[in-house]
């Protein structure tokens, strides 16, 4: 990253300021920098590369609808899979996507029962109950695809082995 960069909320009031160590500081943006966290302003930015990412695959134009099935489905992912697989897999996302994977997570009730796939599309929908637009399983397939993109293929791969047979379909094609 070269420069400064300023990262808005939705109302375009600027949240971080990332300034490169390698450039100058110019004396307006010298009082802001010492109040900024480029760690906090980098997990913003990659979580927002991963919904916008996601808001293509899904050809949605509503970001808040996106995070919404992003969320949904992480947790269902989440509750199918043991402590030590949740812990490896949330590890390789970003800082603000691992406070999400985790919000609400019961670790002494996992993995749940009821692993068919019909039970996680299920899950899934409960975000949506009253959007009957959205499809369950192709915001699954989308979230997993763009997840597999981020993470290692190995931790791809572990979590595929942990899950039953009737959800390897969910995961994108590995050729």
């Amino acid at each position: 990253m070269t420069g400064t960069t300023d990262y808005q909320n939705v109302h375009g009031v600027n949240e971080f300021l990332i300034v490169n160590a390698n450039e100058p500081i110019n004396p307006e943006s010298r009082h802001r920098t010492n109040k900024n966290i480029p760690t906090f302003a980098s997990t913003v930015q990659k979580t927002k590369q991963w919904v916008c990412e996601l808001m293509q695959e899904l050809q949605w134009d509503d970001a808040q609808k996106t995070y919404r099935g992003l969320r949904a489905v992480l947790h269902a992912l989440r509750d199918r899979l043991t402590i030590h697989e949740s812990a490896d897999f949330a590890a390789q996302l970003p800082m603000l996507l691992r406070g999400l994977f985790y919000e609400g997570w019961q670790p002494d009730a996992v993995p749940v029962k009821d692993r068919t796939k019909e039970a996680f599309l299920a899950h899934v929908f409960k975000a949506f109950i009253n959007d009957q637009s959205v499809d369950p399983e192709r915001l699954t397939r989308c979230v997993l695809k763009v997840a597999a993109k981020h993470v290692s293929e190995g931790e791809v791969e572990d979590i595929r082995a942990i899950l039953p047979r009737s959800l390897h379909d969910l995961f994108p094609d590995r050729s």
